[in-house]
């Protein structure tokens, strides 16, 4: 048979498995929503997201195994997973921008009634959007800048070529040139530090988001159940939310990858290109949802 450049898979029970997690999370929510927190919806949500994580963890060392270990992956099956990953992005997009329109209709609505409708509706005391809400802001921007730091250094790591040959003695640490010490030896940590510091300072910003987050939530005067700026306020910033999480975990991944040098010298960094460019995308999401949400959905408190 004629080699095609792509990665021939065996069978595997890691998507379908997904597709069962996902489903009970999706049955989990419409539990909460017509039960509110009840035993079921303790059980359900547990079972779900145990058996969403396990195929996480499993699929994820499958997947790097094959690329790093195996060498089954070549250009092609890298384009695939580009490709792919770009149109997920695509579809979080779309996924986020239904949420965000949905807001804005009922807003819409709302204030068109003149005299008799209000956005938000009346007993509802909106978040102050210059005072939490600014400070996830702030945090979640500076996180996107020290991820592209942190992609800039793998890719520098990722093209240097580094002589085998020398013992790990001789290489030393921290050189400030980055390139070449004393006698042609390579600084094969230079990169590879910085790239280090820059992941686990991006890892921090997102667990403050999300510790910032909850602390909103937990001060917030209005729930899920109080009408329908409730519910789009929570599914909205909560979905969101979940994003950071993810991504948080796509991070800490990358950053163990980093440690156990996966992505040296012509070593595909496929994996922190993708954790990078979705932090972008939760960055830019969140910048859309404090413009709209916040700012707009308080305009017209008095």
């Amino acid at each position: 048979m004629a080699r095609t450049g792509y990665q021939l898979l065996s069978p595997s029970p890691w998507p379908i498995s997904a597709a069962a997690a996902v489903m009970g999370l999706c049955a989990t929510l419409l539990i909460f929503c017509g039960e509110g927190v009840s035993w079921i919806f303790w059980g359900s949500l547990s079972v779900s997201f145990s058996l969403f994580i396990f195929v996480l963890c499993n699929w994820w060392s499958d997947v790097v195994k094959e690329s790093t270990y195996l060498g089954e992956w070549s250009s092609y099956v890298v384009r695939t997973y580009a490709w792919g990953f770009r149109f997920f992005i695509i579809s979080e997009a779309f996924f986020f921008a239904g949420l965000l329109g949905s807001f804005v209709f009922y807003g819409v609505g709302e204030s068109s009634i003149h005299g008799v409708g209000f956005w938000p509706p009346r007993g509802i005391k909106p978040l102050v959007p210059w005072k939490m809400a600014l400070l996830n802001t702030a945090t979640l921007v500076g996180s996107s800048a020290t991820a592209n730091w942190a992609l800039k250094f793998v890719q520098a790591h990722n093209t240097l070529n580094f002589d085998m040959e020398v013992k790990k003695s001789e290489i030393k640490r921290f050189s400030k040139s980055g390139k070449k010490l004393a006698g042609g030896t390579v600084d094969t940590y230079y990169y590879q530090d910085r790239a280090v510091v820059a992941f686990i300072v991006t890892i921090i910003l997102g667990v403050s988001f999300t510790f910032l987050q909850a602390l909103e939530y937990y001060w917030a005067s209005f729930s899920f159940g109080d009408g329908i700026y409730g519910s789009t306020f929570y599914l909205l910033t909560g979905f969101h939310g979940l994003h950071v999480v993810i991504g948080t975990i796509f991070l800490v991944v990358c950053l163990i990858r980093l440690v156990k040098f996966h992505f040296s010298y012509n070593h595909f960094y496929v994996g922190v290109w993708a954790a990078v460019w979705y932090w972008h995308f939760v960055d830019l999401v969140w910048v859309f949802v404090y413009g709209l949400v916040y700012i707009w959905g308080y305009w017209g408190y008095s």
